[in-house]
């Protein structure tokens, strides 16, 4: 079985800065022009990371409306009402009584139910979780791309965000994990993140959880979203509560069936209704390797593409995205680079 997580520092091999921005401009070349507008590169990099908040919406009680008066300054009296008539009366004791109005849930009712993990810095530290301790100055690189990938769901009222590569190894999730643990640290946005590829499943592993449980049984509606999804523990890292994930032990053999099932929709309609999330990251299979991402498109809003230093081809990138569908937007193309010898270990664009 395949592992996705990032290569080790001692096995990963090394792509200088001629070489990146070489693989950087092929990639951009065999991209094709067609792709929707959220694409391009309308951001300014040298802009400082800004948390943003949610407008809170304000409502306005109305008073009961004041009765005219008659020319004399008086109240008018009402209206003599007519003796009801026999046929009245029957239809009115007939008629079914008028329903009581029933509050509708609250939004994001479930939240603070949800049980939480316990972080550990070392086991994060080792996994090559790079925005947890801060201590790889690379993690500079994540936070540019969450505010980046922020302001770009916001302008096109986007909330799901689908993380794959062309094909495997290229470290989908490694930047699955560490861009969700730098989104936590916006207080004012809940950020979920879902270990969908269960052709693998390696984002407990990273996070260092034992019996996760199964991500399938969720989708096929047999647990609920208490169960099914946990939130990271208080801890000294400044990692926020206000990420939840949802992890996986258990391989599927029919993956994409179960992922374009009418139950999967209703499982994540559910999600997002009792969660209320401000972001969904989907960490996905490689495109290439499986139709999972193809099968599950309905459900996601744009895709960071993920290329591994070193050994991903354009020609790989411009397939996946064939594939995908060119009406599907791309967010941006994630380079997790081999060894560098500067803080962009691990770069990116858009």
């Amino acid at each position: 079985m395949s592992d996705d997580r990032p290569l080790t520092r001692k096995t990963r091999r090394r792509l200088d800065r001629a070489a990146r921005d070489r693989l950087i401009a092929e990639i951009a070349a065999a991209a094709p022009d067609e792709y929707p507008p959220a694409r391009r590169d309308d951001i300014d990099l040298s802009e400082e990371a800004a948390e943003v908040t949610s407008n809170e919406a304000s409502t306005v009680e109305l008073g009961e409306a004041a009765q005219p008066l008659d020319p004399d300054g008086t109240t008018p009296a009402e209206p003599a009402q007519e003796a009801p008539r026999d046929s009245d009366r029957q239809d009115q004791d007939t008629a079914p009584p008028a329903p009581s109005a029933e509050p509708l849930p609250m939004p994001g009712r479930s939240w603070s139910r949800l049980s939480s993990i316990p972080v550990d810095a070392g086991h994060l530290e080792r996994n090559l979780i790079i925005t947890a301790t801060r201590h790889d100055p690379a993690h500079g690189a994540f936070d540019v791309l969450r505010t980046r990938l922020v302001r770009t769901l916001a302008e096109h009222d986007w909330k799901r965000v689908a993380i794959t590569s062309p094909t495997r190894d290229c470290g989908k999730t490694f930047t699955a994990v560490n861009l969700a643990i730098s989104l936590s640290r916006y207080e004012t946005h809940r950020t979920i993140l879902m270990d969908m590829d269960m052709r693998n499943p390696s984002v407990a592993t990273v996070l260092g959880v034992d019996d996760p449980g199964s991500i399938g049984n969720f989708l096929r509606g047999r647990t609920g979203v208490t169960e099914a999804f946990k939130r990271l523990g208080r801890n000294a890292l400044n990692i926020g509560t206000n990420l939840a994930v949802a992890m996986n032990d258990q391989v599927e053999s029919y993956a994409a069936e179960l992922l374009q099932a009418p139950e999967t929709a209703i499982a994540l309609s559910r999600m997002m209704d009792e969660l209320d999330p401000d972001i969904v990251l989907y960490d996905l299979p490689p495109a290439l390797a499986f139709d999972d991402v193809i099968a599950f498109k309905d459900h996601f809003d744009g895709i960071l593409m993920i290329i591994g230093g070193g050994q991903t081809r354009p020609d790989e990138v411009h397939e996946a995205m064939r594939r995908i569908g060119e009406d599907v937007p791309l967010l941006g193309v994630v380079l997790n680079q081999a060894e560098a010898d500067d803080a962009m270990a691990y770069s990116y664009g858009y």
